[in-house]
């Protein structure tokens, strides 16, 4: 979401500078890597730790030196150190909120700090009426809150690519399901695989491929060998050529217990990809039971089974469900509308019309972070 953003950004009238913690207990170049091949400007923030003013510091010290004007934040360590810093600069800060995930204690004490931080923003941006309520029931007044849905490229996410290719699995001898997710026990994915164990009892040759990484693999992988899937299931890892990956499955499949506005959705729905859904987050709002997807019950195997098994049987109303996939997400999430919303947002927020000599742009430094560089 956040390159997507960033990449939209230009076209909307706002120059971007990505600004990325880089934990040296947890080092994960990744989003950088991929921000600087983009062509974005992109600045690590080194940071020794949970809590590091240094690197309050670094961003204070980026914001005057690039005389940035709006700080945007994503996710709770960058609301905490963003706003600290926009503070001590005087400037606005704004956040996007995804979703609180919980789970340690330790998670659980950060999302309370979380809560107390935004109620000092600007403005918050919720990706989905649930993460909305949520915002509103912990204190940050409503009138602060903007709905923006999350957006994605449309036509590279529907790019046509040669299968991608995967050990153990014959590409087109059998019919393949896709989840592309964390490998995290709320995501589902045990659900899907008691589904796929009935399943394969009566149609031969199925295969699902999971793809991502996260904490539960060796949980999930013990359960794949308890249900007797090792010939049929493959933990494919983190993938890079999606678009590939996109084209070598049939049915997409998000079984998740929790979600905001998961980008994976979005982006099998660019792919024209039948998918299974479950009801939970902003899912329904995209996926309309019926007529861009099929929706069940989180934790429901049984659904999730009949839900597939629909699809499998029945060729012509699967490719018509993802037909009509791909043309909902072109009128309606596409990385630009989300871009221009932002940029609505942060005008309302700062201080003072822009000068007509900046010709439209606004810089922005967007530190990110993500749970697992905590």
């Amino acid at each position: 979401m956040l390159l997507n953003l960033c990449l939209a950004q230009h076209q909307a009238g706002c120059e971007n500078i990505l600004a990325i913690f880089d934990n040296r207990h947890q080092p994960n170049a990744e989003l950088y890597e991929q921000a600087r091949r983009a062509g974005l400007r992109a600045h690590q923030v080194h940071c020794r730790g949970r809590a590091d003013w240094l690197a309050v510091r670094q961003i204070g010290a980026l914001i005057r030196s690039e005389r940035i004007v709006l700080i945007h934040t994503h996710g709770y360590k960058a609301n905490l150190y963003g706003y600290l810093a926009a503070r001590r600069q005087g400037i606005p800060a704004v956040a996007t909120c995804h979703n609180w995930v919980d789970g340690t204690t330790a998670l659980g004490i950060y999302n309370r700090l979380d809560r107390i931080v935004l109620r000092r923003f600007s403005a918050v941006a919720a990706v989905s009426d649930d993460v909305m309520d949520n915002l509103i029931s912990s204190g940050i007044l409503r009138q602060k809150i903007r709905g923006i849905a999350n957006g994605i490229n449309v036509q590279a996410s529907g790019e046509a690519a040669s299968p991608a290719r995967f050990p153990g699995i014959r590409i087109g001898k059998g019919k393949v399901i896709g989840m592309v997710a964390r490998l995290d026990l709320r995501k589902g994915a045990e659900f899907l695989l008691v589904a796929v164990r009935e399943l394969c009892d009566y149609i031969d040759g199925l295969a699902l491929i999971l793809v991502g990484e996260g904490p539960d693999r060796p949980a999930i992988e013990r359960r794949v060998q308890q249900l007797g899937l090792q010939h049929n299931v493959l933990l494919a890892g983190r993938r890079t050529d999606m678009a590939a990956v996109y084209t070598a499955i049939d049915i997409f499949v998000l079984p998740s217990l929790n979600e905001g506005l998961p980008m994976t959705v979005l982006e099998a729905m660019a792919a024209g990809k039948p998918i299974v859904a479950t009801r939970v987050g902003a899912v329904p709002s995209v996926i309309r039971d019926g007529e861009t997807g099929l929706l069940v019950a989180p934790r429901d195997v049984e659904g999730l089974r009949d839900a597939i098994s629909v699809l499998l049987e029945d060729p012509e109303f699967s490719q018509r469900l993802g037909k009509q996939a791909r043309e909902w997400a072109l009128r309606h999430c596409t990385s630009e509308a989300m871009a221009q919303k932002y940029r609505h947002m942060y005008e309302e927020v700062l201080p003072e019309p822009r000068p007509a000599s900046a010709q439209g742009a606004l810089r922005r430094t967007e530190p990110e972070h993500t749970h697992e560089r905590a």
